[in-house]
């Protein structure tokens, strides 16, 4: 079962993490504030939309994910080094040891990923709109998720219902 207090609202929203750079920062930061998700009623339709949505969600952001990693090794520097010099620039108490020419890299990179995050958030909103959700109740309900271990059954219900009707 997936660890939903951890990974619902990143799988669900994006998937597509690299070191801190998230491709819907702005979008969240755009978004207004849910107030009280425990309170959200989900209903079993909603739940088998947000389900589909889900699946094509991670579809999408492995491919997202492949995308910008290709983009790292293709501008100089290997993913595992690029996440560490990330993970040193959004924490001010680390302290950035990299060198003149990786530094430029990861500026050009960081640039270009920034250039791509709307067409990718639009992406998202996308897919998630062609599951008869808009993107602030999908997010509703992954915020419901990680608050709820009733819904957290649900869903899996639903995903291994969804798992077994397409293996048979």
């Amino acid at each position: 079962m997936i660890t939903f207090k951890r990974n619902i609202i990143s799988l669900a929203l994006t998937g597509a993490l690299l070191g801190g750079f998230s491709l819907t920062a702005k979008a969240q930061q755009a978004e207004t504030p849910i107030a009280d998700q425990a309170q959200t009623e989900i209903t079993p339709d909603e739940l088998n939309n947000f389900a589909d949505a889900f699946v094509e969600v991670q579809s999408v952001n492995q491919n997202v994910k492949q995308k910008m990693m290709a983009l790292i090794t293709e501008n100089g520097l290997e993913v595992e080094r690029f996440n560490a010099i990330q993970k040193a620039k959004m924490n001010p108490e680390v302290p950035v040891q990299a060198t003149e020419d990786e530094l430029k890299k990861h500026a050009q990179i960081v640039a270009q990923l920034q250039e791509m995050q709307p067409l990718l958030v639009e992406q998202m909103k996308e897919v998630i709109e062609n599951h008869n959700l808009s993107f602030n109740r999908y997010r509703e309900v992954a915020m419901a998720l990680q608050q709820s271990k009733d819904l957290q059954k649900r869903f899996q219900d639903v995903m291994n219902q969804k798992q077994t009707n397409s293996e048979g």
